[in-house]
């Protein structure tokens, strides 16, 4: 049982919300499952249904979702938002700042690209990265191919999958000097239900070729 005054309802609050945040109805997304949801649900750009909602509310709907004993709200969230960001939408500005104080940002890596199908990062070759005679360290490049195809794999994996490192591997050919910036560029060569392979070339200001990386990475799914 919901009381509510007279001539309120949750339609007519919705559209008091949306116009004091300036929000149009083809940006909302609105989820119920009783009766009382039904002018709500109508008002929303995109109504949907729970499972467990009666006949006639599934009749007043876009989209039924799944109930709420099986993450019915989970499921819709993940299908009408989740799934509908693009890699072009990727923030990579965001992204680099968010870790300027993990591995990545300690290493002075990044991203400057990223696709559904390539990813590409910087690292500069400083005392943070370099040996102590001067040249790029191999351990620095296989953690600069390692963030770049994690990112990969993150692009491509669904909204209820994660992405863990299983496996690096890297020829070095030659070597890059203290004072430059190396580029890597990772393209992804496997993708399969449960693991992704890339391989990531890194090369140096002049395009020379440092080392070339395989990169294999498991993918889970959310517990």
């Amino acid at each position: 049982l919901e009381v509510v005054p007279q001539f309120i309802d949750k339609g007519n609050t919705l559209g008091v919300l949306m116009t004091k945040l300036s929000v149009l109805p083809e940006e909302v997304i609105a989820i119920g499952d009783g009766v009382c949801d039904v002018t709500m649900l109508q008002l929303a750009g995109v109504g949907i249904a729970m499972g467990n909602a009666e006949d006639s509310v599934k009749a007043c709907v876009d989209k039924t979702t799944l109930t709420n004993e099986e993450e019915g709200v989970a499921i819709a969230v993940e299908r009408a938002i989740l799934a509908e960001i693009r890699p072009a939408e990727v923030p990579l500005d965001q992204l680099n700042m968010r870790a300027r104080h993990a591995l990545m940002g300690n290493l002075g890596i990044q991203y400057t690209y990223a696709s559904e199908d390539r990813v590409e990062a910087t690292m500069p070759v400083d005392e943070r990265t370099r040996q102590p005679f001067g040249i790029l360290h191999g351990g620095a490049t296989l953690a600069l191919a390692e963030t770049v195809a994690g990112l990969g794999s993150m692009i491509l994996a669904k909204p209820d999958e994660i992405v863990v490192g299983m496996q690096v591997s890297g020829n070095h050919m030659s070597s890059a000097h203290e004072g430059d910036t190396v580029r890597a560029v990772g393209t992804i060569i496997h993708k399969g239900r449960s693991s992704h392979v890339w391989n990531v070339d890194v090369f140096t200001s002049t395009d020379k070729l440092v080392s070339s990386i395989r990169v294999v990475n498991s993918i889970l799914k959310k517990k």
